[in-house]
């Protein structure tokens, strides 16, 4: 028999409760992590709450099927390793912190559907890129499906001074810069659909970004610094 009590679906969340959570998230800081596991030795209820969590977590992800993971993934995951580290969130009071967490969580989940189910394109995307300052000041991510000729570009990390812009060029070997889009500011996300001529110049290729006037380069070519630089890979 556990020696662990169930706990009612409608209990309140408690501070325990939350703590319980942050901690099968990994959210905890290393001193408040280890104080918690010593209060679990002693706290059967502790333990069920962070039980009742794991198992609520996991069920998030239960029906995704099994995916291997390219090779070009864990490149990009030793690449990272190498950035700087994020300075951990203060605690929150209430469900302030749980609230960001769950939204990661629940971001995870659907990037991993988007990208294995389609709903970004009607196919995954066969190429990708890691666009990046060299100490990663500027950081956007890019996938490109051939099949609908849509590139995925994503917000990571950077700013422009006031009145300039983030411009995005796509850049053949041998070839001059062409203009893929002027970014949004404040946009997260956008996709990009590409001329027939344009995504076959793809493979191979880099993207760049360069910091430009506002509303883009008046010249149809970069005329600022470029600011980020990454290569089209396969995926």
């Amino acid at each position: 028999m556990s020696d662990t009590p169930d706990i009612p679906q409608d209990a309140p969340l408690d501070d325990d409760r939350i703590l319980a959570a942050e901690y099968v998230l990994g959210l905890l800081s290393t001193a408040d992590h280890r104080a918690f596991e010593a209060r679990m030795d002693g706290d059967p209820i502790l333990r069920a709450r962070v039980a009742e969590w794991a198992e609520d977590f996991v069920t998030l992800t239960a029906d995704f099927p099994e995916e291997t993971p390219p090779e070009t993934l864990w490149r990009a995951i030793e690449a990272s390793l190498d950035r700087p580290v994020v300075e951990p969130m203060r605690r929150r009071t209430g469900l302030g912190l749980l609230g960001y967490a769950l939204g990661g969580l629940m971001a995870a989940g659907l990037a991993f559907v988007v990208v294995n189910s389609g709903m970004l394109s009607p196919a995954a995307p066969e190429f990708q890129a890691r666009i990046a300052a060299q100490d990663n000041a500027v950081l956007f991510a890019a996938a490109y499906d051939a099949d609908t000729g849509q590139l995925a570009l994503e917000y990571q990390a950077g700013s422009h001074p006031p009145d300039r812009s983030f411009e995005f060029w796509l850049i053949a070997e041998g070839e001059a810069p062409v203009s893929v889009i002027v970014w949004p500011d404040g946009s997260p996300a956008e996709v990009v659909t590409l001329s027939d001529e344009l995504w076959a110049k793809v493979p191979g290729a880099v993207l760049a970004i360069s910091d430009e006037p506002a509303g883009g380069s008046p010249t149809g070519q970069p005329t600022g610094a470029v600011v980020a630089v990454g290569q089209i890979e396969p995926i």
